[in-house]
């Protein structure tokens, strides 16, 4: 299975004058090409959060259009940028959780399960009890199945710029536990630090990816890459084990 993940696009809408909307929507739009043209086509897109830049339905429709030329399916995790209600108005693929926009992904073959951190209006995030309680039910009902769990805010530091990233570090420490409690969960897919990251977290492997939109990038200093769009494929394999790269989207 191959699994095309995007992240951080903050896509405004199509009216704004704001000399970012443009370059930003122009990186959406040359990623969904490329992931159209690739010689292995993904089973599907995922996106995880920060979507749009203000929440603004306006900002939601842009976003849209951008993505109705995909080909594979795509799935999307809220981030801190994110409406919730205009997010379900467009995006809403599967059954959430109310109030949260949890989401489990059993038609592949490996189990993907989108998480909700954000807090409205607020930039950390956060994992309650109650998130809490329905990822460990949620896990707990198959656990022979290989899962890759996606998510918006790391629950771990990323570099100098990205520290203690929830309200509570309480719910850190909660995920973490969680996590390591149901060995059958291979990854943890994150955004939000606009910066590609890995390391061993929760006795499972965690990883971040650059923003599409590049004039939020962090930690690309080659400066031809600057403003290239960057996207990551994650190749699994039947056992749920993953390897991933990153995709420079060429002129």
């Amino acid at each position: 299975m191959r699994i095309a993940q995007i992240s951080d696009t903050h896509i405004l809408a199509l009216s704004s004058e704001l000399p970012e909307a443009a370059t930003r929507a122009e990186g959406l739009r040359r990623c969904v090409a490329d992931i159209n043209r690739l010689d292995v086509t993904p089973d599907l897109v995922i996106h995880t959060g920060d979507t749009v830049q203000t929440g603004a339905v306006a900002d939601y429709e842009h976003l849209a259009d951008l993505l109705r030329p995909l080909k594979p399916p795509i799935y999307l995790t809220p981030g801190n940028r994110d409406d919730r209600d205009n997010f379900r108005t467009f995006f809403r693929d599967a059954d959430g959780q109310e109030p949260f926009l949890h989401h489990v992904f059993d038609g592949f073959p490996t189990r993907l399960i989108a998480l909700d951190s954000i807090i409205p209006g607020r930039q950390k995030g956060a994992f309650c009890q109650d998130r809490i309680q329905w990822l460990d039910d949620t896990l707990a009902a198959e656990p022979d199945r290989a899962t890759i769990l996606f998510i918006h805010h790391p629950p771990f530091n990323v570099g100098t710029h990205y520290v203690d990233g929830y309200e509570d570090a309480a719910d850190q420490a909660a995920l973490a536990k969680i996590v390591a409690k149901h060995r059958q969960v291979q990854r943890l897919m994150c955004g939000h630090c606009h910066r590609s990251s890995q390391q061993l977290w929760a006795e499972s492997e965690a990883t971040t990816m650059a923003s599409v939109a590049c004039d939020l990038r962090w930690g690309v200093d080659a400066a031809h890459l600057q403003a290239v769009p960057i996207y990551q494929l994650h190749d699994v394999a039947a056992n749920g084990k993953v390897t991933t790269h990153s995709r420079i989207v060429p002129n």
